[in-house]
């Protein structure tokens, strides 16, 4: 029982001790003149003999009063030299991920869009905006026939920024998906559908090319833009211009 409460001691001292190192320590040199014993003196017999706590070693030994030649008792100085402030890093961030409205455009009328850079760290470079559209699209065909299609367009561009700070030109490229379904009765089957203000047949997919300027914030949150966006078909191409405005996400 009492060599368990003998290592128990041991054991809270050196966790005690481990906390106080950087006040106070006791150093022991012996007679030797070489051999000198850096830690904490948890206990001692006069005349025969003292057990310390060694700071590096993180061991327990017993010495010898005999073989001690001078015991000191060190006091840490206080460090008067001012460190040099470390440089600061900046861990923050570019948030450059957008939501915004495009009037025309990609879309043909509108789109809501999202936008982001692959390299998250930097506000240009690559990236790649996608979105949606829900349009009701009245058509025609050779017979007289009107119908409505209920249609949703997804549009994906890849695009590059090329600039600095907050403006930039934005040159993209991609494509319109087109997912519609009519509504109202087909009496002539052998024409196709055309949409009247551009005379075109409804596609299933075509392409976008935007070149333009856009406007990022620095620190705000509205970013807003504007291009030459012609869409190209299998048959035909159709000049038009964006207009987009968002936030910043």
């Amino acid at each position: 029982m009492k060599f368990f409460f003998i290592s128990l001691l041991l054991c809270i001292s050196v966790r005690v001790f481990s906390q106080q190192s950087n006040y106070l320590a006791d150093r022991i040199y012996l007679n030797d003149s070489v051999t000198v014993y850096d830690g904490l003196i948890i206990e001692q017999a006069p005349a025969k003999y003292v057990i310390i706590v060694r700071q590096k070693e993180k061991d327990t030994i017993q010495v010898l009063m005999k073989d001690i030649w001078k015991m000191l008792r060190i006091y840490p100085v206080q460090d008067t030299v001012q460190k040099k402030p470390e440089p600061y890093k900046s861990t923050k961030v570019t948030k450059s991920k957008f939501f915004f409205v495009e009037l025309l455009g990609s879309g043909g009328v509108y789109s809501i869009n999202y936008d982001f850079r692959f390299d998250k760290s930097i506000s240009n470079k690559w990236g790649l905006r996608t979105g949606i559209e829900f349009l009701p699209i009245k058509t025609v065909n050779f017979s007289g026939d009107e119908l409505t299609y209920r249609s949703v367009l997804f549009p994906f561009m890849l695009n590059y920024l090329v600039g600095k700070k907050n403006k930039f030109l934005e040159l993209g490229l991609g494509a319109v998906y087109v997912f519609k379904q009519r509504n109202g009765e087909l009496l002539a089957q052998e024409h196709e559908y055309f949409i009247q203000n551009i005379n075109r047949r409804i596609p299933n997919v075509y392409g976008a090319i935007s070149v333009g300027f856009r406007r990022n914030p620095i620190k705000g949150k509205i970013m807003w833009g504007v291009s030459i966006t012609p869409l190209v078909g299998n048959s035909f191409i159709v000049p038009n211009i964006g207009f987009k405005i968002g936030y910043r996400a």
